[in-house]
């Protein structure tokens, strides 16, 4: 999956980084990526619910 690329691309940049802000960013990133990942399956699963209901 291509998150599982991504997430693994910034820990590599993050391990290799030279300052706090950089490592920060990358940490931030990945927690925005799994807010939207929570996001998009929660979306998916209401989406199934009202498909359901009808």
């Amino acid at each position: 999956m291509v998150d599982d690329w991504v997430e693994r691309a910034l820990d590599e940049l993050s391990e290799t980084s030279h300052t706090y802000l950089e490592r920060a960013l990358f940490a931030e990133i990945k927690e925005i990526m799994a807010e939207q990942t929570k996001r998009l399956t929660q979306a998916q699963g209401e989406l199934d619910g009202r498909l359901w209901r009808k």
